[in-house]
């Protein structure tokens, strides 16, 4: 079995990215979620030079190349974006809604799906094996135009990182001037290397989805225009993110709760009745301190502590206080007619009924049904 110089390259990366991916998973320097994040980051790009170098030398590897989705291009994009901001906010967390962000990765399953579907038809006796080429020209014309929203995801994302890293403000974080320089520095280092990559990837693109150039393309330059800067950019943004992560702080310095002024504290108060009278954040469902803290520009232990020791209630408590006001403003309201009292209650942010029962009659004294029925209107809404 002989291999090309070229594929060694993509191989000896591959095998560099595995080695750092599981390096970053593993050390406890820095912020574990960022680890994780860039870690995965650097598994995928090793996977598809892996999958693109590695030769065919048994029909396993064959059956390997051709079903499983070694090449997953879509989760790139979000993988950068929450990475820049685990880096730049510590109360950064990966709820659900920022976890559908990795739902279009089934754009990159969608070749596979077709030749397992295949695959089942013939196993089945449902498909002629006879018709094995047919399916893989589908196949392979899924891949190319996959290509397309593949290149505009990265970009859209990269596009989305570099505002949100120039709209990012040192002030009202807890992390040291110094080391917020550090990190904004490599981050802006970060994403203009994938910036670069994505301009090569681009320069790639428009004559391999042309019918008429594809041909001549991949036969006189292949993938590598591609991969080789795939290869380097796995060894320099995992050398570059270890290194980076190595010399971060392993804890941010806590927040004493006897160190806050009462300037401060009045300020605090002001950003979080804004933020729920204005900005409604409240009906968010899946609302979290960390949530509220990043968009205050507040750490979240100061959240924590404002809410306790100043205003008396706990973070539940504050914000359901909102929630119920919504719902009984709801109630009254000619719009919310055709709702259920419980439509409403999820409309205003609970996310459960039971919650929403019991916080309503521990603020009130009544429960919401019979809150609903004191109302004018109370026979339009079904309760």
């Amino acid at each position: 079995m002989t291999i090309s110089p070229l594929d060694l390259i993509l191989l000896l990366g591959a095998l560099q990215g595995f080695i750092l991916s599981t390096l970053l998973w593993i050390t406890p320097k820095g912020r574990r979620l960022s680890n994780r994040l860039l870690s995965v980051l650097i598994g995928l790009l090793a996977l598809m030079s892996l999958a693109l170098a590695i030769p065919p030398y048994n029909r396993w590897v064959v059956f390997a190349l051709d079903f499983l989705p070694l090449i997953m291009a879509m989760p790139l994009g979000p993988l950068v974006y929450f990475y820049t901001r685990s880096m730049l906010d510590p109360a950064f967390r990966l709820g659900r809604r920022e976890q559908r962000h990795f739902y279009p990765v089934v754009l990159d399953w969608g070749a596979k799906i077709i030749g397992l579907v295949f695959l089942g038809g013939v196993l089945l006796g449902l498909v002629p094996t006879s018709d094995g080429p047919l399916w893989g020209h589908v196949m392979n014309e899924y891949d190319t135009y996959a290509d397309i929203p593949r290149w505009l995801s990265v970009t859209t994302y990269l596009i989305l990182t570099r505002r949100f890293l120039s709209q990012y403000k040192l002030a009202g974080n807890h992390l040291t001037a110094e080391h917020q320089h550090q990190n904004r520095r490599w981050l802006w280092q970060f994403i203009n290397v994938f910036l670069a990559f994505q301009v090569i990837w681009l320069v790639h693109l428009v004559p391999y989805i042309i019918p008429d150039t594809r041909s001549a393309l991949l036969d006189k330059f292949g993938w590598y225009p591609i991969y080789i800067p795939i290869a380097v950019l796995i060894y320099w943004l995992g050398l570059k993110g270890y290194i980076h992560t190595r010399q971060s702080p392993i804890a941010a310095p806590k927040v004493s709760a006897t160190s806050i002024p009462d300037e401060a504290v009045r300020k605090a108060i002001d950003l979080l009745t804004q933020a729920m009278q204005t900005n409604k954040l409240y009906l968010d469902p899946e609302l979290t301190v960390e949530k509220v803290a990043r968009h205050v520009q507040l750490p979240p232990k100061t959240v924590s502590f404002v809410m306790n020791q100043h205003l008396g209630k706990s973070f539940n408590a504050f914000v359901n206080e909102y929630r119920i006001e919504a719902v009984k403003q709801q109630l009254i309201s000619p719009v919310s007619q055709h709702l259920t009292l419980t439509g409403i209650a999820f409309e205003c942010g609970f996310n459960s009924q039971a919650t929403f029962q019991r916080a309503f009659k521990q603020l009130t004294g009544i429960s919401p049904g019979e809150y609903a029925s004191q109302q004018k209107n109370s026979s339009q809404i079904r309760i």
